[in-house]
């Protein structure tokens, strides 16, 4: 019987592999390459809650396994098809999945 630990990779592993929209990289604040070929789920018009509530933002939300990263830094970049994602903040971050709120950068 399998342990809880790997159970849980499983599931991570079959989330992501139905939810993400592509594979990419993670590079560091000095555009130094981290990590390659991570699955990403890009999820547009984030919601952030604000002093006025919840409002439709400019961001951009990567999800990830942060196995697949390790840390992620404020101004890191995740790269998928060419285009650059500039970390802003960590938004959540389980132990497992870790969502960034990005800046798209040219």
């Amino acid at each position: 019987m399998a342990g809880f630990g790997n159970a849980l990779a499983s599931m991570d592993a079959a989330i992501m592999a139905s939810l993400k929209d592509g594979q990419g990289d993670y590079r560091d604040a000095n555009g130094r390459p981290v990590a390659a070929d991570i699955e990403l789920c890009i999820d547009r018009n984030l919601q952030q809650a604000g002093a006025n509530g919840v409002f439709l933002s400019s961001a951009v939300g990567i999800t990830c396994r942060k196995a697949a990263v390790g840390n992620i830094c404020r101004v890191g970049l995740f790269v998928l098809d060419d285009v650059r994602y500039q970390v802003a903040d960590i938004i959540e971050d389980d132990g497992h999945m870790l969502t960034a709120a990005c800046m798209e950068v040219p």
